[in-house]
Order: structure tokens, then C-alpha cells, then sequence
């Protein structure tokens, strides 16, 4: 059975991340879960720092290959968007060979229409 739970940042950590000890917190919740996916919710994060960025980028996808989970992003505002889109592009070319290809989720019509404006 694919089940789905969601994890708060902004109830993990708070409303700014700048750690990659950040990163590792939201992985061994990721870890400690049973459910198949897993939305990491970033409502009310209002920044999230370029070394937090760095390092998520690499554990999720490092955490999704190991323990066979969906993780999905949802709701992030513009600014820890383009944070999360400038650190893609710079991550090391090995995972760009997989398939795995990032998803975002947003709740609102309005969070989908600010995501879309700002590419």
C-alpha cells in the first residue's frame, strides 16, 4: 500500500533554514517515517540559505535512492525557489543521469501563479 505523509519545515526548523544540520534533521524524520512518500511542506518558510539548499538537494536525492521513497517539495514561495533552482544547477552531474526528476507540489492557485512568474 503507497501511503503519504507530510512534514512541516516550518514546524521542524522554523520560518528561516540555514544550516546544513537543517538538511540532516528533515532526512532522519524522512528516515523515521514508514509511508512511501513524503511531502516536505515549506509553508511559511520565508528563507532557506544557499548551504541548506546545497545540502538537501544531495540528501533527498541520496535518501530517495536508499530507502525507495517519493519525496516531494510543496509550497515554497519564490525566494527558496530560486534558491532550490540555482543550487540544481550547480550539483554534481552524476545525478542528473537519473530519471528522477524533482516535483513540486502547491496547495494554492496563487502559489502555483507566483512559482510560474518567477521562471
Amino acid at each position: 500500500m503507497n501511503y503519504t505523509t507530510t512534514i512541516s519545515v516550518f514546524k521542524s526548523i522554523g520560518p528561516s533554514v540555514h544550516t546544513r544540520e537543517s538538511s540532516k534533521i528533515l532526512m532522519e524524520l524522512i528516515e523515521q517515517n514508514q509511508c512511501d512518500s513524503i511531502e516536505v511542506d515549506f509553508s511559511k518558510v520565508e528563507y532557506i540559505s544557499r548551504s541548506f539548499a546545497d545540502q538537501f538537494y544531495a540528501d533527498k536525492m541520496n535518501c530517495a535512492i536508499k530507502l525507495k521513497k517519493n519525496i516531494i517539495v510543496s509550497n515554497t514561495n519564490e525566494t527558496v525557489m530560486r534558491m532550490f533552482n540555482a543550487v540544481a544547477k550547480t550539483q554534481n552531474k552524476k545525478f542528473n543521469t537519473l530519471l528522477n526528476i524533482p516535483i513540486y507540489k502547491y496547495s494554492s492557485q496563487g502559489q502555483l501563479e507566483n512559482f510560474l512568474l518567477s521562471i
